[in-house]
């Protein structure tokens, strides 16, 4: 059950920009992780830099989630949470593309988007 004080603290972040930018950001990186391959005809032409845009997507994600974290100050178990989660959601990206008609799971996509999430979150920190 959450307290008073919880409740107050998340009714913060629901009223600012920053939650849903990153929450609408997250919500493109998933449809586009959803969406078959031949709907994305349009990207082949980035398929040779695959790695570049796989970082650059997740820096993205990493950097805006602090931004959003940081409406509040951070203490070790936002950090922690933030960290699992730049962890292990571009794990589950990955994996929801083996489900997806003309998408191919690779690990070194998945690699590729955590160190660009953990960039983005670092940069954002330091800034």
């Amino acid at each position: 059950i959450w307290s008073p004080m919880h409740m107050k603290k998340f009714t913060i972040y629901l009223k600012s920009w920053r939650t849903w930018l990153f929450l609408g950001y997250l919500s493109l990186v998933m449809y586009l992780s959803l969406t078959s391959g031949s709907e994305l005809s349009w990207f082949s032409k980035l398929w040779r830099y695959d790695k570049i845009v796989h970082f650059t997507e997740y820096l993205g994600v990493g950097f805006l989630m602090i931004n959003m974290l940081k409406i509040q100050p951070m203490n070790k178990s936002h950090w922690r949470f933030a960290l699992i989660f730049l962890l292990l959601f571009p794990l589950f990206d990955e994996f929801i593309q083996y489900y997806t008609p003309t998408r191919i799971p690779d690990i070194y996509d998945g690699i590729c988007d955590i160190c660009g999430g953990f960039v983005g979150a670092y940069i954002r920190k330091i800034i």
